[in-house]
């Protein structure tokens, strides 16, 4: 090729990877791969090539853009935990066995067989149950659920190890751990895969899956030989025993409170919803994603309290229209009075909002075809509302620029809700045009609303 230019052309795998260079050379009519000296010794380290395979075995294809930002911290806290996890469970594994009398003459096949039977049955109907009874809100509030399932898990570790020491028939420890680990299974598969949703961000929410089981295996397995060289010596201590399993649901549960804490979902629910209203009528600002999430409490709070909003109010979402007027007036109350003026004040929008604020109650009903962007409107304006009632009747501070007009201590619900639903008009806009700005996906509402709709 003498004259011309060499035909040459470099690529890599992935973000991080090493570029690979190639000439074309005509002696063999292709290209071939050209190194520097610097190259060569780095592709020649065990090291180098050792992180490119362990990062394809366990990590998603892509990382790190095709995984969220908060992803390797998370995974780091979360196979800590699983390792506290695996090793708090051999512990009971063998107190388990002892209860079904491995290693006495006097026990049976059968009745241990029967034993395991109904553990299962008992676990089975359990997870029925609470699928049905917290199925939908394991989406909206699945880092508070995903704690709820480690407690969980641990309860039944420390159910299953006590169980030989208590004065009841070991079938009643075994089914009680049984359900236990149901709604482990339950809650813990589904914040999982909500989590796996979240962390996701090339469509790869089955490699993201997939990856996250490789990792756990290997965790359990590194948990699976300690156990086989310790537990032997832990065991022949009763004391031991104990001191062990503390330790380890201890760790177990810091570990997972910091990998559920380092998570930062971009989607609002209620939580996270109601932090970024109170910032914005306090300051007229809306709180990062980053900043929402670490102030979004786990353990306690509206995640767990069914209708929760401030000040001692109950809010419930796409309910039926005829039992939001049962519970705004009772039996004896001016229903049609009440109708009339709903439908009146919500003629033109796609939700109505009714509620009795003496009693502190307010009610969301959907009409068909309501956008997220609206489901955010009508909760941004039960906010305004609850706000101005409280500065109303108790003297709470409001900022004058979220004072609705006319509000008095004896103006009826009804013309208090109308006058702020007219102010939350005007400055809803800017609210969420706000919440965009920080980066939330204000089309994607997780607030555990019912399915009435008003046709």
């Amino acid at each position: 090729m003498a004259g011309s230019k060499a035909l040459l052309y470099r690529e890599k795998k992935g973000q991080s990877a090493r570029h690979n260079t190639y000439v074309f050379q005509d002696s063999n009519n292709s290209f071939i791969e050209v190194t520097t000296h610097e190259e060569r010794q780095t592709v020649n380290r065990l090291q180098d090539r050792g992180g490119r395979w362990l990062r394809d075995v366990f990590l998603p294809q892509g990382y790190p853009e095709s995984v969220s930002p908060d992803y390797l911290h998370y995974q780091f806290w979360d196979s800590l935990q699983a390792y506290c996890s695996s090793i708090a469970g051999a512990l009971s594994l063998q107190a388990t066995l002892t209860g079904l009398g491995v290693g006495e003459g006097t026990a049976t096949p059968l009745a241990a067989t029967l034993t395991w039977l109904l553990k299962d049955g008992s676990g089975m109907i359990a997870s029925i149950a609470f699928a049905y009874w917290r199925g939908s809100q394991l989406d909206c509030n699945s880092k508070q659920w995903r704690l709820f399932a480690d407690v969980a898990n641990d309860a039944k570790h420390f159910v299953q190890l006590l169980g030989p020491l208590l004065p009841v028939p070991f079938l009643v420890v075994m089914c009680v751990s049984a359900v236990m680990l149901s709604l482990v299974g339950v809650a813990g598969g589904a914040t999982r895969a909500a989590f796996s949703q979240h962390q996701a961000r090339r469509e790869n929410m089955a490699d993201v899956s997939a990856k996250d089981g490789s990792q756990e295996t290997m965790v359990n397995l590194a948990a699976l030989i300690t156990s086989i060289t310790l537990l032997p010596t832990i065991t022949a201590s009763l004391l031991l025993t104990w001191l062990t399993f503390v330790v380890c649901v201890v760790l177990h549960l810091y570990t997972n409170y910091r990998a559920v804490r380092s998570i930062r979902m971009e989607s609002l629910n209620r939580p996270r919803l109601l932090s970024a209203l109170h910032s914005w009528f306090s300051s007229a600002s809306v709180p990062t994603v980053e900043e929402a999430n670490m102030q979004e409490p786990l353990l306690f709070g509206p995640a767990f309290i069914p209708a929760y909003f401030p000040h001692g109010f109950s809010l419930y979402l796409a309910c039926s229209l005829q039992w939001a007027l049962h519970r705004c007036l009772g039996r004896e109350g001016k229903v049609q009075e009440l109708y009339t003026t709903t439908m009146a004040n919500f003629d033109k929008d796609n939700y109505l909002l009714c509620g009795n604020l003496r009693e502190r109650q307010l009610h969301i009903i959907y009409r068909t075809g309501i956008t997220s962007r609206q489901e955010l409107e009508a909760v941004f304006t039960a906010y305004l509302c609850v706000l101005n009632f409280v500065h109303a009747s108790e003297g709470c501070v409001l900022s004058a620029e979220y004072v609705a007009h006319g509000i008095r201590k004896n103006t009826p619900d009804s013309e208090i809700i109308l006058a702020s639903k007219q102010l939350a008009k005007k400055i809803f806009p800017a609210f969420r045009d706000s919440l965009a700005g920080k980066g939330w996906h204000i089309h994607k509402l997780l607030l555990a609303a019912d399915e009435w709709r008003l046709t």
